[in-house]
């Protein structure tokens, strides 16, 4: 059995700096792109605690790029001036032709220190922690060179999470490396979760290395699809002992193998066939049509809400969800709950459910004229399979709030506006067919991201959030939707507040804020697969509650 890899937080030992590099704004053929620069580093023969799988791992990685069209420059064993050297070159090379895609990959040890990530040489003597950042390589080096290249995308990959680089000289109780968020037009993509362990497996290449080699090869795969499908690989693999986590602000595409551009029609081909089969595996109770869905189209419609259904069977078959250490404080106007006491949500999207008695009012506010026109409040009534009811169980949603049923008789095919794991930079998208009470149809299409971390003060309080943007279209008459919302998936479930826009043509038609003045939490309990037994809510309640988009 080899090391084992960490990925830190605040002092750490083992870490996993798996992914951070520039992406291109298109899936065009390698020979197409205007430029791909590539910097792959892999330490291995450390004094103490050597590792067997970076050399070969950099080795092939670089190969892989090389094929993709990347003009790599290769480094192993590399010490400390070498590898600050290389980084420097690196940025450099960005900055000269700033219109290219550049990759970074570190395979070796890696530490974190006071919110700081570190990159360790294989010169490297830690005894005490001053002696990482004396003797480390500060990931902040290699973000600060791609800042000054002002180059459109970059990839960081950071396979670093070993277990102790230090052996008995110096030891510390935290694991792995410390979270961090990508900076813009970046991906960033680490072994595992922040603050866990990865193992450096027993075959030619680590674990993570071998499936992201494949994954790279499959032509026309958007990036963030061929991480998710490493992801979901890994976490097989591993049985849940490793999971991969990415953060990304791109705002491009690209693909390591040219393949088709987007195809709309094609894409509701797609959403058509993926939502007869998702209507049955919602309630699979076994993990591989699942992962088989997931795999197939990773950024698909339905993906989100498949990712969640395979959490609940493997948490059913006793396998525990890795759990990402907390990220480092934030400053009053980017603030992610709980942070200032080194809380935070899990990566494996463990935030709160809704609870019977749980209650939002809340006040819908005419954008254009600026007058209140409605308030609303919904007390939950229970929890029926995947769907959450409200009042007298005319209103449902699933279970992250997306809308199933209204009062009125309108219905939703299942979608994923609202999902189970946030996180600065993520995007994916959302499709449903609305059904009104007279049977007239609309297909609404979104794409959605989380856009930032902010503080939000409402009549309800004061929530950190997180800010989702999402875009869309009333396909049949070309009626543009924006949306707005706040979300807060530590402290409760429902929304916060919401923006919605409808534009034709260019010119605003309507516009409306709904926003929380009041909530109450209800009791926890399970999901369960009979029905509720919730007090239902009073009559005032049952008349003013039932609020559902005007904006689908």
């Amino acid at each position: 059995m080899q090391a084992r890899r960490p990925f830190q937080q605040a002092t750490a030992l083992g870490t996993c700096l798996a992914l951070l590099m520039p992406l291109a704004v298109s899936a065009a053929a390698p020979e197409q792109v205007a430029g791909r620069i590539a910097l792959v580093i892999g330490n291995g023969a450390y004094a103490k605690a050597p590792l067997v799988n970076p050399a070969g791992d950099a080795r092939a990685v670089a190969d892989r790029l090389r094929e993709a069209g990347f003009r790599v420059t290769l480094k192993v064993d590399a010490p400390r001036r070498e590898l600050q050297d290389a980084i420097r070159g690196f940025g450099d090379a960005l900055a000269r032709d700033n219109k290219a895609v550049g990759v970074f990959y570190y395979a070796g040890h890696g530490v974190q220190l006071n919110w700081r990530n570190f990159m360790l040489p294989v010169d490297a003597r830690i005894q005490r922690p001053a002696d990482i950042a004396a003797q480390g390589v500060d990931v902040g080096l290699l973000l600060e060179s791609l800042a000054r290249a002002r180059n459109p995308l970059n990839l960081v990959i950071l396979d670093a999470c070993r277990n102790n680089p230090f052996g008995r000289d110096f030891r510390t109780d935290e694991r792995g490396l410390s979270q961090l968020d990508a900076p813009p037009g970046t991906l960033l993509a680490y072994a595992t979760a922040p603050g866990n362990t990865a193992d450096d497996g027993e075959g030619e290449h680590g674990l993570y290395t071998d499936n992201l080699l494949k994954e790279m090869k499959v032509p026309g795969a958007p990036v963030e699809d061929v991480f998710k499908r490493v992801r979901l690989a890994v976490r097989r693999a591993s049985e849940g002992a490793q999971i991969p986590w990415e953060s990304t602000s791109l705002e491009g595409d690209f693909a390591f193998v040219g393949g088709s551009g987007r195809d709309l029609s094609r894409e509701q081909k797609e959403f058509e066939t993926d939502l007869a089969a998702w209507s049955t595996l919602r309630e699979a109770s076994t993990p591989e049509p699942l992962e088989a869905f997931i795999r197939q189209r990773p950024s698909g419609k339905f993906a989100e809400l498949a990712q969640h259904r395979l959490d609940v069977v493997l948490r059913q078959r006793g396998e525990k969800p890795v759990q990402a250490a907390a990220p480092p404080p934030l400053g009053p106007e980017m603030c992610v709950s709980g942070a200032a006491t080194g809380k935070a949500a899990s990566y494996s999207g463990q935030g709160l459910a809704f609870r019977p008695g749980e209650r939002y009012s809340y006040r819908t506010v005419d954008l254009v004229k600026q007058t209140e026109t409605a308030r609303s409040t919904d007390t939950v009534l229970g929890i029926v399979g995947d769907e959450v009811q409200y009042n007298d169980g005319s209103k449902v949603t699933d279970l992250f709030g997306n809308n199933v049923r209204a009062p009125d008789g309108t219905r939703w095919t299942p979608y994923q506006f609202f999902i189970n794991d946030y996180a600065l930079g993520k995007r994916w998208p959302a499709q449903f067919i609305v059904t009104q009470p007279d049977g007239s149809k609309a297909n609404v299409r979104f794409e959605l991201r989380v856009a930032a971390r902010e503080r939000i003060t409402l009549p309800a309080g004061t929530f950190d959030s997180y800010r989702i943007e999402a875009r869309g279209v009333v396909l049949a008459s070309g009626a543009q939707l924006e949306r707005t919302a706040w979300v807060a998936p530590e402290r409760m479930r429902g929304f916060l507040a919401m923006e919605n826009l409808v534009r034709k043509d260019g010119a605003v038609v309507s516009g409306e804020r709904i926003e929380l003045i009041e909530y109450a939490a209800g009791a926890p309990v399970a999901t369960s697969p009979t029905a509720p037994t919730a007090p239902v809510a009073s009559e005032k309640n049952k008349e003013q509650s039932g609020w559902r988009p005007s904006f689908y």
